[in-house]
């Protein structure tokens, strides 16, 4: 598989998601009352790694940065046109 290389606002993008999310979860798993089943859904998926255009290293996507999130979601719905980026 051949993977995208992404630029340096594609990389900041990730970061946020991934704060976001990751704050969402905390929030979300710390309600008691009543219990909220939290759910992770990305439409825009693509790939579970990236190569960055800036220093040629692997970079982790929205997928995996999502499955890494302490507390983790309860369910993940991982969208994406092209079938062969959500398999790998």
């Amino acid at each position: 598989m051949k993977f995208d290389e992404v630029g340096y606002w594609s990389e900041i993008k990730l970061d946020i998601v991934k704060e976001y999310a990751a704050a969402y979860s905390r929030i979300l798993a710390a309600q008691k009352s009543p219990p909220l089943y939290h759910i992770y859904i990305d439409a825009f998926a693509g790939a579970g790694m990236h190569i960055s255009k800036s220093t040629g290293g692997f970079i982790p996507g929205s997928p995996m940065n999502a499955l890494l999130i302490k507390p983790p979601f309860k369910e993940y719905h991982l969208i994406d046109f092209d079938y062969e980026k959500l398999i790998c």
